[in-house]
């Protein structure tokens, strides 16, 4: 991983749920409920004492009716110049973009498309050796395709697993029970495609 990454820290990100959950309405052990997890780690989450998981991120944003990207799209606007843009063409620039490094994970996306209304969703992912989407396998409606571009990763779609190395890629329904880590000496870097977006 990248030295000066902008991060997003556990507190802010707690803070973030916090503020979602109050404004629903919703008990601690309500939403601890809803995301399948125990109300002290949502109490710890939003305190920013626990780093959740991709995967407990996930079920907790869920259950409270919204996806990670749609938290914190407003919330966290990239660094630099907005998408050069003409309704139909945008250019996201390098080091422009907007940039998510999960707190408690050596794990970055980049959002290479201009935002989350479009038909795809494109994620430039950075990974350290070790890391992965964590817990449970994901399912959701849809379609995904990514291709590595350095360092290897182990990906499984129901009982299958295989090793990615640079160049490969993968396509497959995102209605199949799917997770991924990153594996070797070398950090990951891929670029991911899911339509519709689900960030």
């Amino acid at each position: 991983m990248k030295e000066g990454d902008d991060s997003l820290d556990a507190v802010a990100l707690g803070g973030l749920i916090r503020e979602r959950r109050q404004a629903q309405r919703m008990s601690l052990s309500q939403l601890a409920e809803r995301a399948g997890v125990s109300t002290s780690f949502v109490s710890q989450v939003e305190r920013g004492v626990a780093n959740p998981t991709l995967s407990s991120l996930k079920s907790l944003v869920s259950a409270l009716g919204f996806s990670v990207g749609e938290l914190l799209e407003n919330s966290f606007p990239k660094a630099g110049q907005p998408p050069t843009t003409d309704d139909e063409v945008a250019v996201l620039r390098a080091g422009e973009r907007r940039r998510i490094v999960y707190p408690g994970t050596q794990i970055a996306n980049e959002l290479l498309s201009p935002n989350l209304q479009k038909s795809m969703e494109i994620i430039w992912v950075e990974a350290a050796p070790g890391q992965g989407s964590g817990g449970h396998p994901h399912v959701h409606e849809g379609e995904e395709c990514g291709v590595v571009i350095s360092g290897a990763m182990k990906f499984m779609v129901g009982s299958n697993e295989w090793v990615l190395n640079p160049r490969d890629a993968i396509y497959f329904p995102s209605t199949r029970p799917h997770s991924w880590e990153s594996v070797g000496d070398e950090d990951l870097v891929a670029i991911w495609v899911i339509t519709p977006p689900t960030f």
